[in-house]
Parts: structure tokens; sequence; C-alpha cells
């Protein structure tokens, strides 16, 4: 530091720049079990006895699961409304347990989805397949959005046609191997499947 320009202290203060990138996923189920949500960045630190990163859901501040230069994992607490609750609330991170840094739209919180049937169950192991997911609590009428779906490991697109039916379109599946089968799964989120 230095009050004219030329004659500098010679404390040796460090002072890390870190950056905030963005969080994934920005929405999931109300009851809390939809996974962890990671913001990605640089410069991100946590040492003992110092200022920590810190996460908050309305209002309410949670320590990190985890915090890497790149990443600080946060918790998906459970719905402060409820397990039935759909609606926004805030979603902020501090990386300096002083300046929260506040994502715009929040975190919007939905009733996980429930699947009761898919069709069709078997399929060939190349080329796209499309399977129809049954249920109930189907939605995509939201900004934070995200519908996939995935059979085994293999990641697809989803279309909502109704609250109780979305498209499954996996452009190419692994196969299962003779005797097993792979299992089939819908998210809203891409992240927190049924």
């Amino acid at each position: 530091m230095t009050f004219d320009g030329s004659d500098y202290d010679n404390n040796k203060y460090e002072f890390t720049l870190y950056n905030i990138e963005k969080a994934y996923p920005r929405s999931g189920p109300s009851d809390g079990k939809g996974g962890d949500i990671t913001v990605s960045g640089q410069g991100f630190r946590k040492e003992a006895g110092k200022v920590e990163p810190k996460c908050r859901f309305n209002g309410t501040i949670y320590d990190p699961v985890s915090v890497t230069w790149s990443a600080i994992t946060c918790p998906m607490p459970a719905a402060e409304a409820g397990a039935s609750y759909y609606g926004n609330v805030d979603l902020a991170v501090t990386a300096n347990g002083a300046d929260w840094h506040e994502f715009t739209g929040g975190f919007q919180y939905y009733q996980q989805p429930i699947v009761h049937d898919i069709s069709p169950k078997r399929g060939p192991g190349r080329g796209m397949g499309i399977i129809n997911f049954y249920g109930e609590g189907f939605r995509a009428d939201y900004q934070l959005a995200s519908l996939s779906c995935k059979v085994g490991n293999s990641i697809g697109y989803a279309a909502f046609v109704s609250t109780k039916l979305v498209r499954c379109v996996v452009e190419d599946m692994e196969a299962a191997p003779e005797g097993e089968f792979l299992v089939a799964s819908m998210s809203l989120n891409n992240a927190s499947w049924t």
C-alpha cells in the first residue's frame, strides 16, 4: 500500500482474486433430495481459521459440502415451505465470507415427478431410441427447467407432452450386457433423476 504513489509498505499481505461463473443445477426437488449444487469459477479457497465460502438459500446460510480451486459445492436443502412447494427462492454464494453473489432468478423448487411406466421397454442398441415416460408431476413451465432423460449412462433429450407424459429421445444408447437391463430415468433439471 502507498499514500504517495512511490513508497510502498512491506507487510506482504496476500490477496486472492476469485471469479464466480455459474451455479448448476438452478432448480431441484422441494424435498431436498436432488443432490448438490456446483458453483463453478476460479480462486476459491477453504482455509482453517479464516473466512470461508458460504451458500445461501432463502436467507438461510449453509456451509459448503466441499471447496476446490474451481468449485464450491453447496447442499440442496429441502424447501422451507415443505415437500410440495413450487416456486423460486434466493440463491447466493460468497467466496470470501463477505461479498455475496446473488444468482438472477434464484433457485426454482418443484415437486419431484413420479414415473409409473415407460414404453417401449426394449429397443435396438444402436440408432435413435424414443421412449415415452408415463407418470405424474411432469412440467416444463418455469424458466430454469431443463428436461432430460437417460437410459443407463446415455443421456437424451426430453420433450414435455403433458403433466403425465414426457417423450425421451436418445440418439446413441449403450447396450446392456446379456441378461441385464439398463435403468431408464428422467429429470426436470438434468441432474436430479427419478
